[in-house]
């Protein structure tokens, strides 16, 4: 009965209490699912990459994109600049190239725009003082988010986009919650063997505990 007893009170736990502890140290989330990775483009020299979005959701704090840096070879200074559809930057953030590590899902903040939802906007990034030997690389995608807009190089009009996230400053702690819940939903879902294996395992547990 006393094992019955903890392991109810571990699934408890691990379902209500952790994700509202959770929830107290999260400064931003998501609005979606970052696409899967394909190839790269470089950043450098007179190179600059213009993605447009739709923003998801209010309070827009931020772009998670992921590149590559191998070996560190990257150590200059690199531009993001984050446009209003006035094409008017509103936000800069320099990114120093020593502080990316290979492959790293880099997460640009800024001020949060607070009345961002449905609203488009432009984020850029380039590398003046970077070469083809030692430019940053960014991840393109061939699932475009349902957000993304359309890709430039150089002002010109691209076929490819590049994969990465918005992120959003929390409005409240109901709202961290209902995205960690959700989050945890769509992974369940989208690992179905996973999800079955994890329910025959608990179920087996409760059956051998109470016989």
């Amino acid at each position: 009965m006393k094992l019955i007893f903890f392991t109810v009170c571990l699934v408890i736990f691990l379902i209500v209490i952790l994700p509202v502890l959770m929830a107290f140290g999260i400064r931003n989330i998501p609005g979606g699912i970052q696409p899967p990775l394909k190839d790269t483009k470089k950043i450098y020299g007179q190179y600059s990459y213009y993605q447009s979005f739709i923003s998801p959701q209010d309070n827009l704090a931020g772009i998670g994109v992921s590149l590559k840096n191998p070996r560190l070879v990257n150590k200059n200074q690199n531009y993001f600049n984050l446009y209003n559809e006035k094409n008017e930057i509103i936000r800069k953030v320099t990114l120093k190239g020593e502080n990316i590590a290979d492959g790293e899902l880099v997460k640009i903040l800024f001020e949060p725009v607070s009345d961002s939802l449905d609203k488009k906007f432009t984020w850029s990034i380039a590398s003046p003082d970077s070469t083809k030997d030692n430019g940053l690389e960014v991840f393109q995608t061939d699932k475009k988010a349902s957000w993304s807009r359309e890709f430039k190089i150089n002002g010109q009009v691209s076929e490819d986009s590049l994969s990465y996230v918005t992120l959003h400053h929390p409005s409240s702690v109901m709202q961290i919650l209902n995205s960690i819940v959700s989050q945890v939903g769509k992974n369940l879902i989208g690992d179905l063997i996973f999800s079955a294996t994890l329910v025959v395992l608990v179920v087996g547990l409760l059956i051998f505990l109470y016989f």
